[in-house]
């Protein structure tokens, strides 16, 4: 209970207290050094007779006895007690501004060791069965081992969340299109933040039922983030993408992450496939990167049927796989692809369940890539 009450003062009003009890106690001790009489003292007047040198040496009768020896001056035990006071809000206030040790503990924390509840905090409708979600993901005002753990991962490249469904004990990894932490909340004693997922909702899949399913203020499992693929600046002169649906989500962290960085001089180049141009997802994302570093950034959109005014009507078959990899150098370029399971069984095969690619296969293997050059999400 103590606690909370002292979480719930204000440092200004800590500080002010603090000096005022400095004030005081300082007030009390120049009170107390010119008020208090002197026992040695006798006051003299025109009309005390002076004493002879003998009587200096002698005691009167009446004289009040010594003072004891313990004895101390009046005050003393309030400037004591002013003091203790001024002392301990200055430390609570140090506890206040440099640590956390004040604040309630932070929930929504990302943990890539165990599942940890995340609230919903916004659901966007993209599509008639695509949703993007926003949960919370907040950290404390000072960085702990926990914080280190995730900087460490995510930057390594792309990276991922577990995302479990509590009621039948299952999960199922997504890849957020988007991670920031804002800026220092005293009150609440951390860094709100939050995550943003594209998910798709599936009729035999009970996860995407599941997170479709979530209001907002409800809490979700989460863990993680993972390494999905590892990336570094400049590692790659071009990186060639073929995404279609919800599989556009690890290219847009990607992109974004490369474009962020000033000493990242890699260019990227994706072939985007939607079932029609209402269906393109984080389209508007993607044409205002491309239009601000169009040497950087070329997309082109494919759609299954018309009518179409940006993208063109076809399918990532060997032609226009072919095209989009024209000028591929297999000691410098690499190609990622992401989509459902026809579009990567067309381009390059089903990943298997599991660390491994498996066979390279479709309109890549057609095109001679080697699987080393290829990597599936």
């Amino acid at each position: 209970m103590f606690g909370r009450i002292l979480c719930s003062a204000t440092a200004r009003g800590v500080w002010r207290a603090s000096d005022r009890a400095i004030r005081v106690s300082a007030g009390i001790r120049q009170m107390a050094k010119y008020s208090t009489p002197s026992t040695n003292s006798t006051p003299l007047t025109d009309s005390a007779p002076a004493k002879s040198d003998s009587a200096t040496h002698s005691a009167p009768a009446n004289s009040d006895p010594p003072p004891p020896r313990n004895s101390r001056p009046p005050g003393t035990y309030a400037i004591w007690a002013m003091e203790a006071i001024g002392a301990t809000s200055a430390f609570l206030y140090y506890l206040h501004l440099y640590t956390d040790l004040l604040k309630p503990p932070v929930t929504d924390r990302l943990n890539p060791l165990k599942y940890s509840p995340h609230t919903l905090i916004n659901s966007t409708p993209l599509t008639k069965d695509t949703t993007e979600f926003r949960f919370r993901t907040n950290r404390p005002r000072f960085d702990g081992d926990l914080e280190h753990k995730v900087d460490e991962v995510i930057q390594q490249g792309v990276w991922s969340i577990d995302i479990k469904d509590h009621l039948v004990q299952t999960y199922r990894t997504y890849t957020p299109i988007d991670y920031k932490v804002g800026e220092v909340d005293d009150e609440r004693g951390l860094r709100p933040g939050h995550c943003d997922f594209v998910v798709k909702r599936y009729a035999s899949g009970s996860l995407s039922r599941f997170v479709h399913n979530t209001r907002v203020g409800d809490s979700v499992e989460m863990r993680g983030p993972h390494v999905s693929w590892p990336y570094e600046a400049n590692t790659y002169r071009q990186v060639f993408m073929v995404a279609g649906g919800t599989g556009i989500a690890p290219m847009v962290q990607l992109i974004k992450r490369a474009i962020a960085d000033p000493t990242d001089n890699t260019k990227f180049s994706l072939l985007y496939g939607s079932q029609t141009e209402a269906d393109i997802l984080c389209r508007e994302q993607l044409d205002q990167i491309a239009e601000q570093v169009p040497e950087r950034l070329q997309i082109e959109y494919l759609v299954d049927q018309g009518p179409a005014t940006v993208a063109r009507v076809g399918r990532p078959d060997t032609h226009n796989v072919g095209r989009l990899v024209e000028g591929f150098d297999q000691t410098k370029d690499v190609v990622l692809v992401c989509g459902p399971d026809a579009m990567m069984q067309v381009v390059s095969g089903i990943r298997p369940i599991g660390p491994t690619q498996g066979p390279l296969r479709g309109a890549l293997r057609d095109l001679g890539f080697a699987p080393q050059s290829v990597f599936k999400f």
